[in-house]
């Protein structure tokens, strides 16, 4: 499996994180916003994604069996 965390916005889905069969990146994010809805989707289309610690841009590169996706929209702190 594939450990999925949230922040910020995309918390608003109402969990800190969760899982997801490994399979393309792409295929993985599609399968969030079917399941999160409208809202969730909008905010990952502008958020930055995580694999293992490295920022991941190919929506095609497979994500392996045991990986952490981190998914991070902008936000701002004081």
């Amino acid at each position: 499996m594939v450990r999925i965390r949230l922040f910020a916005a995309l918390r608003e889905a109402g969990v800190p994180e969760v899982e997801a069969r490994p399979g393309p990146l792409q295929g993985i994010l599609d399968e969030l916003g079917d399941r999160f809805g409208e809202r969730f989707t909008a905010v990952l289309g502008y958020s930055s994604v995580l694999v293992d610690g490295e920022r991941w841009r190919d929506p095609a590169a497979p994500v392996p069996d045991g990986a952490e996706l981190a998914l991070l929209p902008p936000f701002s702190g004081g």
